[in-house]
């Protein structure tokens, strides 16, 4: 999700590919890359859009906090979300700030 998130626009696979297998030994293979975009994108983390015989990515989610949010709300659903409002009642700034995102 890194290099999803430092890219300008769309990228494919294999832009993907290639700016991961620079800091790693031994490189991914094209398949693997290929299945987690995909998976991601069968999530709501990654949009994607035909491009040729493939697929062009894009993030759907700003960060990772957004995606560890969106798992914490599907799987515990409302206690989740009165959990993170109980919490938040003990931080005056972060209350006030769930407020103003809620109006």
């Amino acid at each position: 999700m890194r290099i999803v998130w430092a890219e300008a626009g769309p990228l494919t696979v294999r832009t993907a590919l290639e700016r991961l297998n620079r800091e790693r030994f031994p490189p991914l293979a094209y398949t693997t890359v290929m299945t987690v975009m995909s998976r991601l994108a069968g999530k709501g983390i990654l949009t994607r859009e035909l491009h040729g015989r493939g697929y062009r990515y894009e993030a759907a989610v700003p960060d990772a906090a957004t995606i560890a949010v969106r798992g914490v709300v599907r799987d515990f659903g409302e206690a989740a979300v009165a959990g993170f409002v109980s919490e938040a009642q003990s931080d005056p700034r972060l209350l006030r700030r769930l407020r103003k995102l809620l109006e």
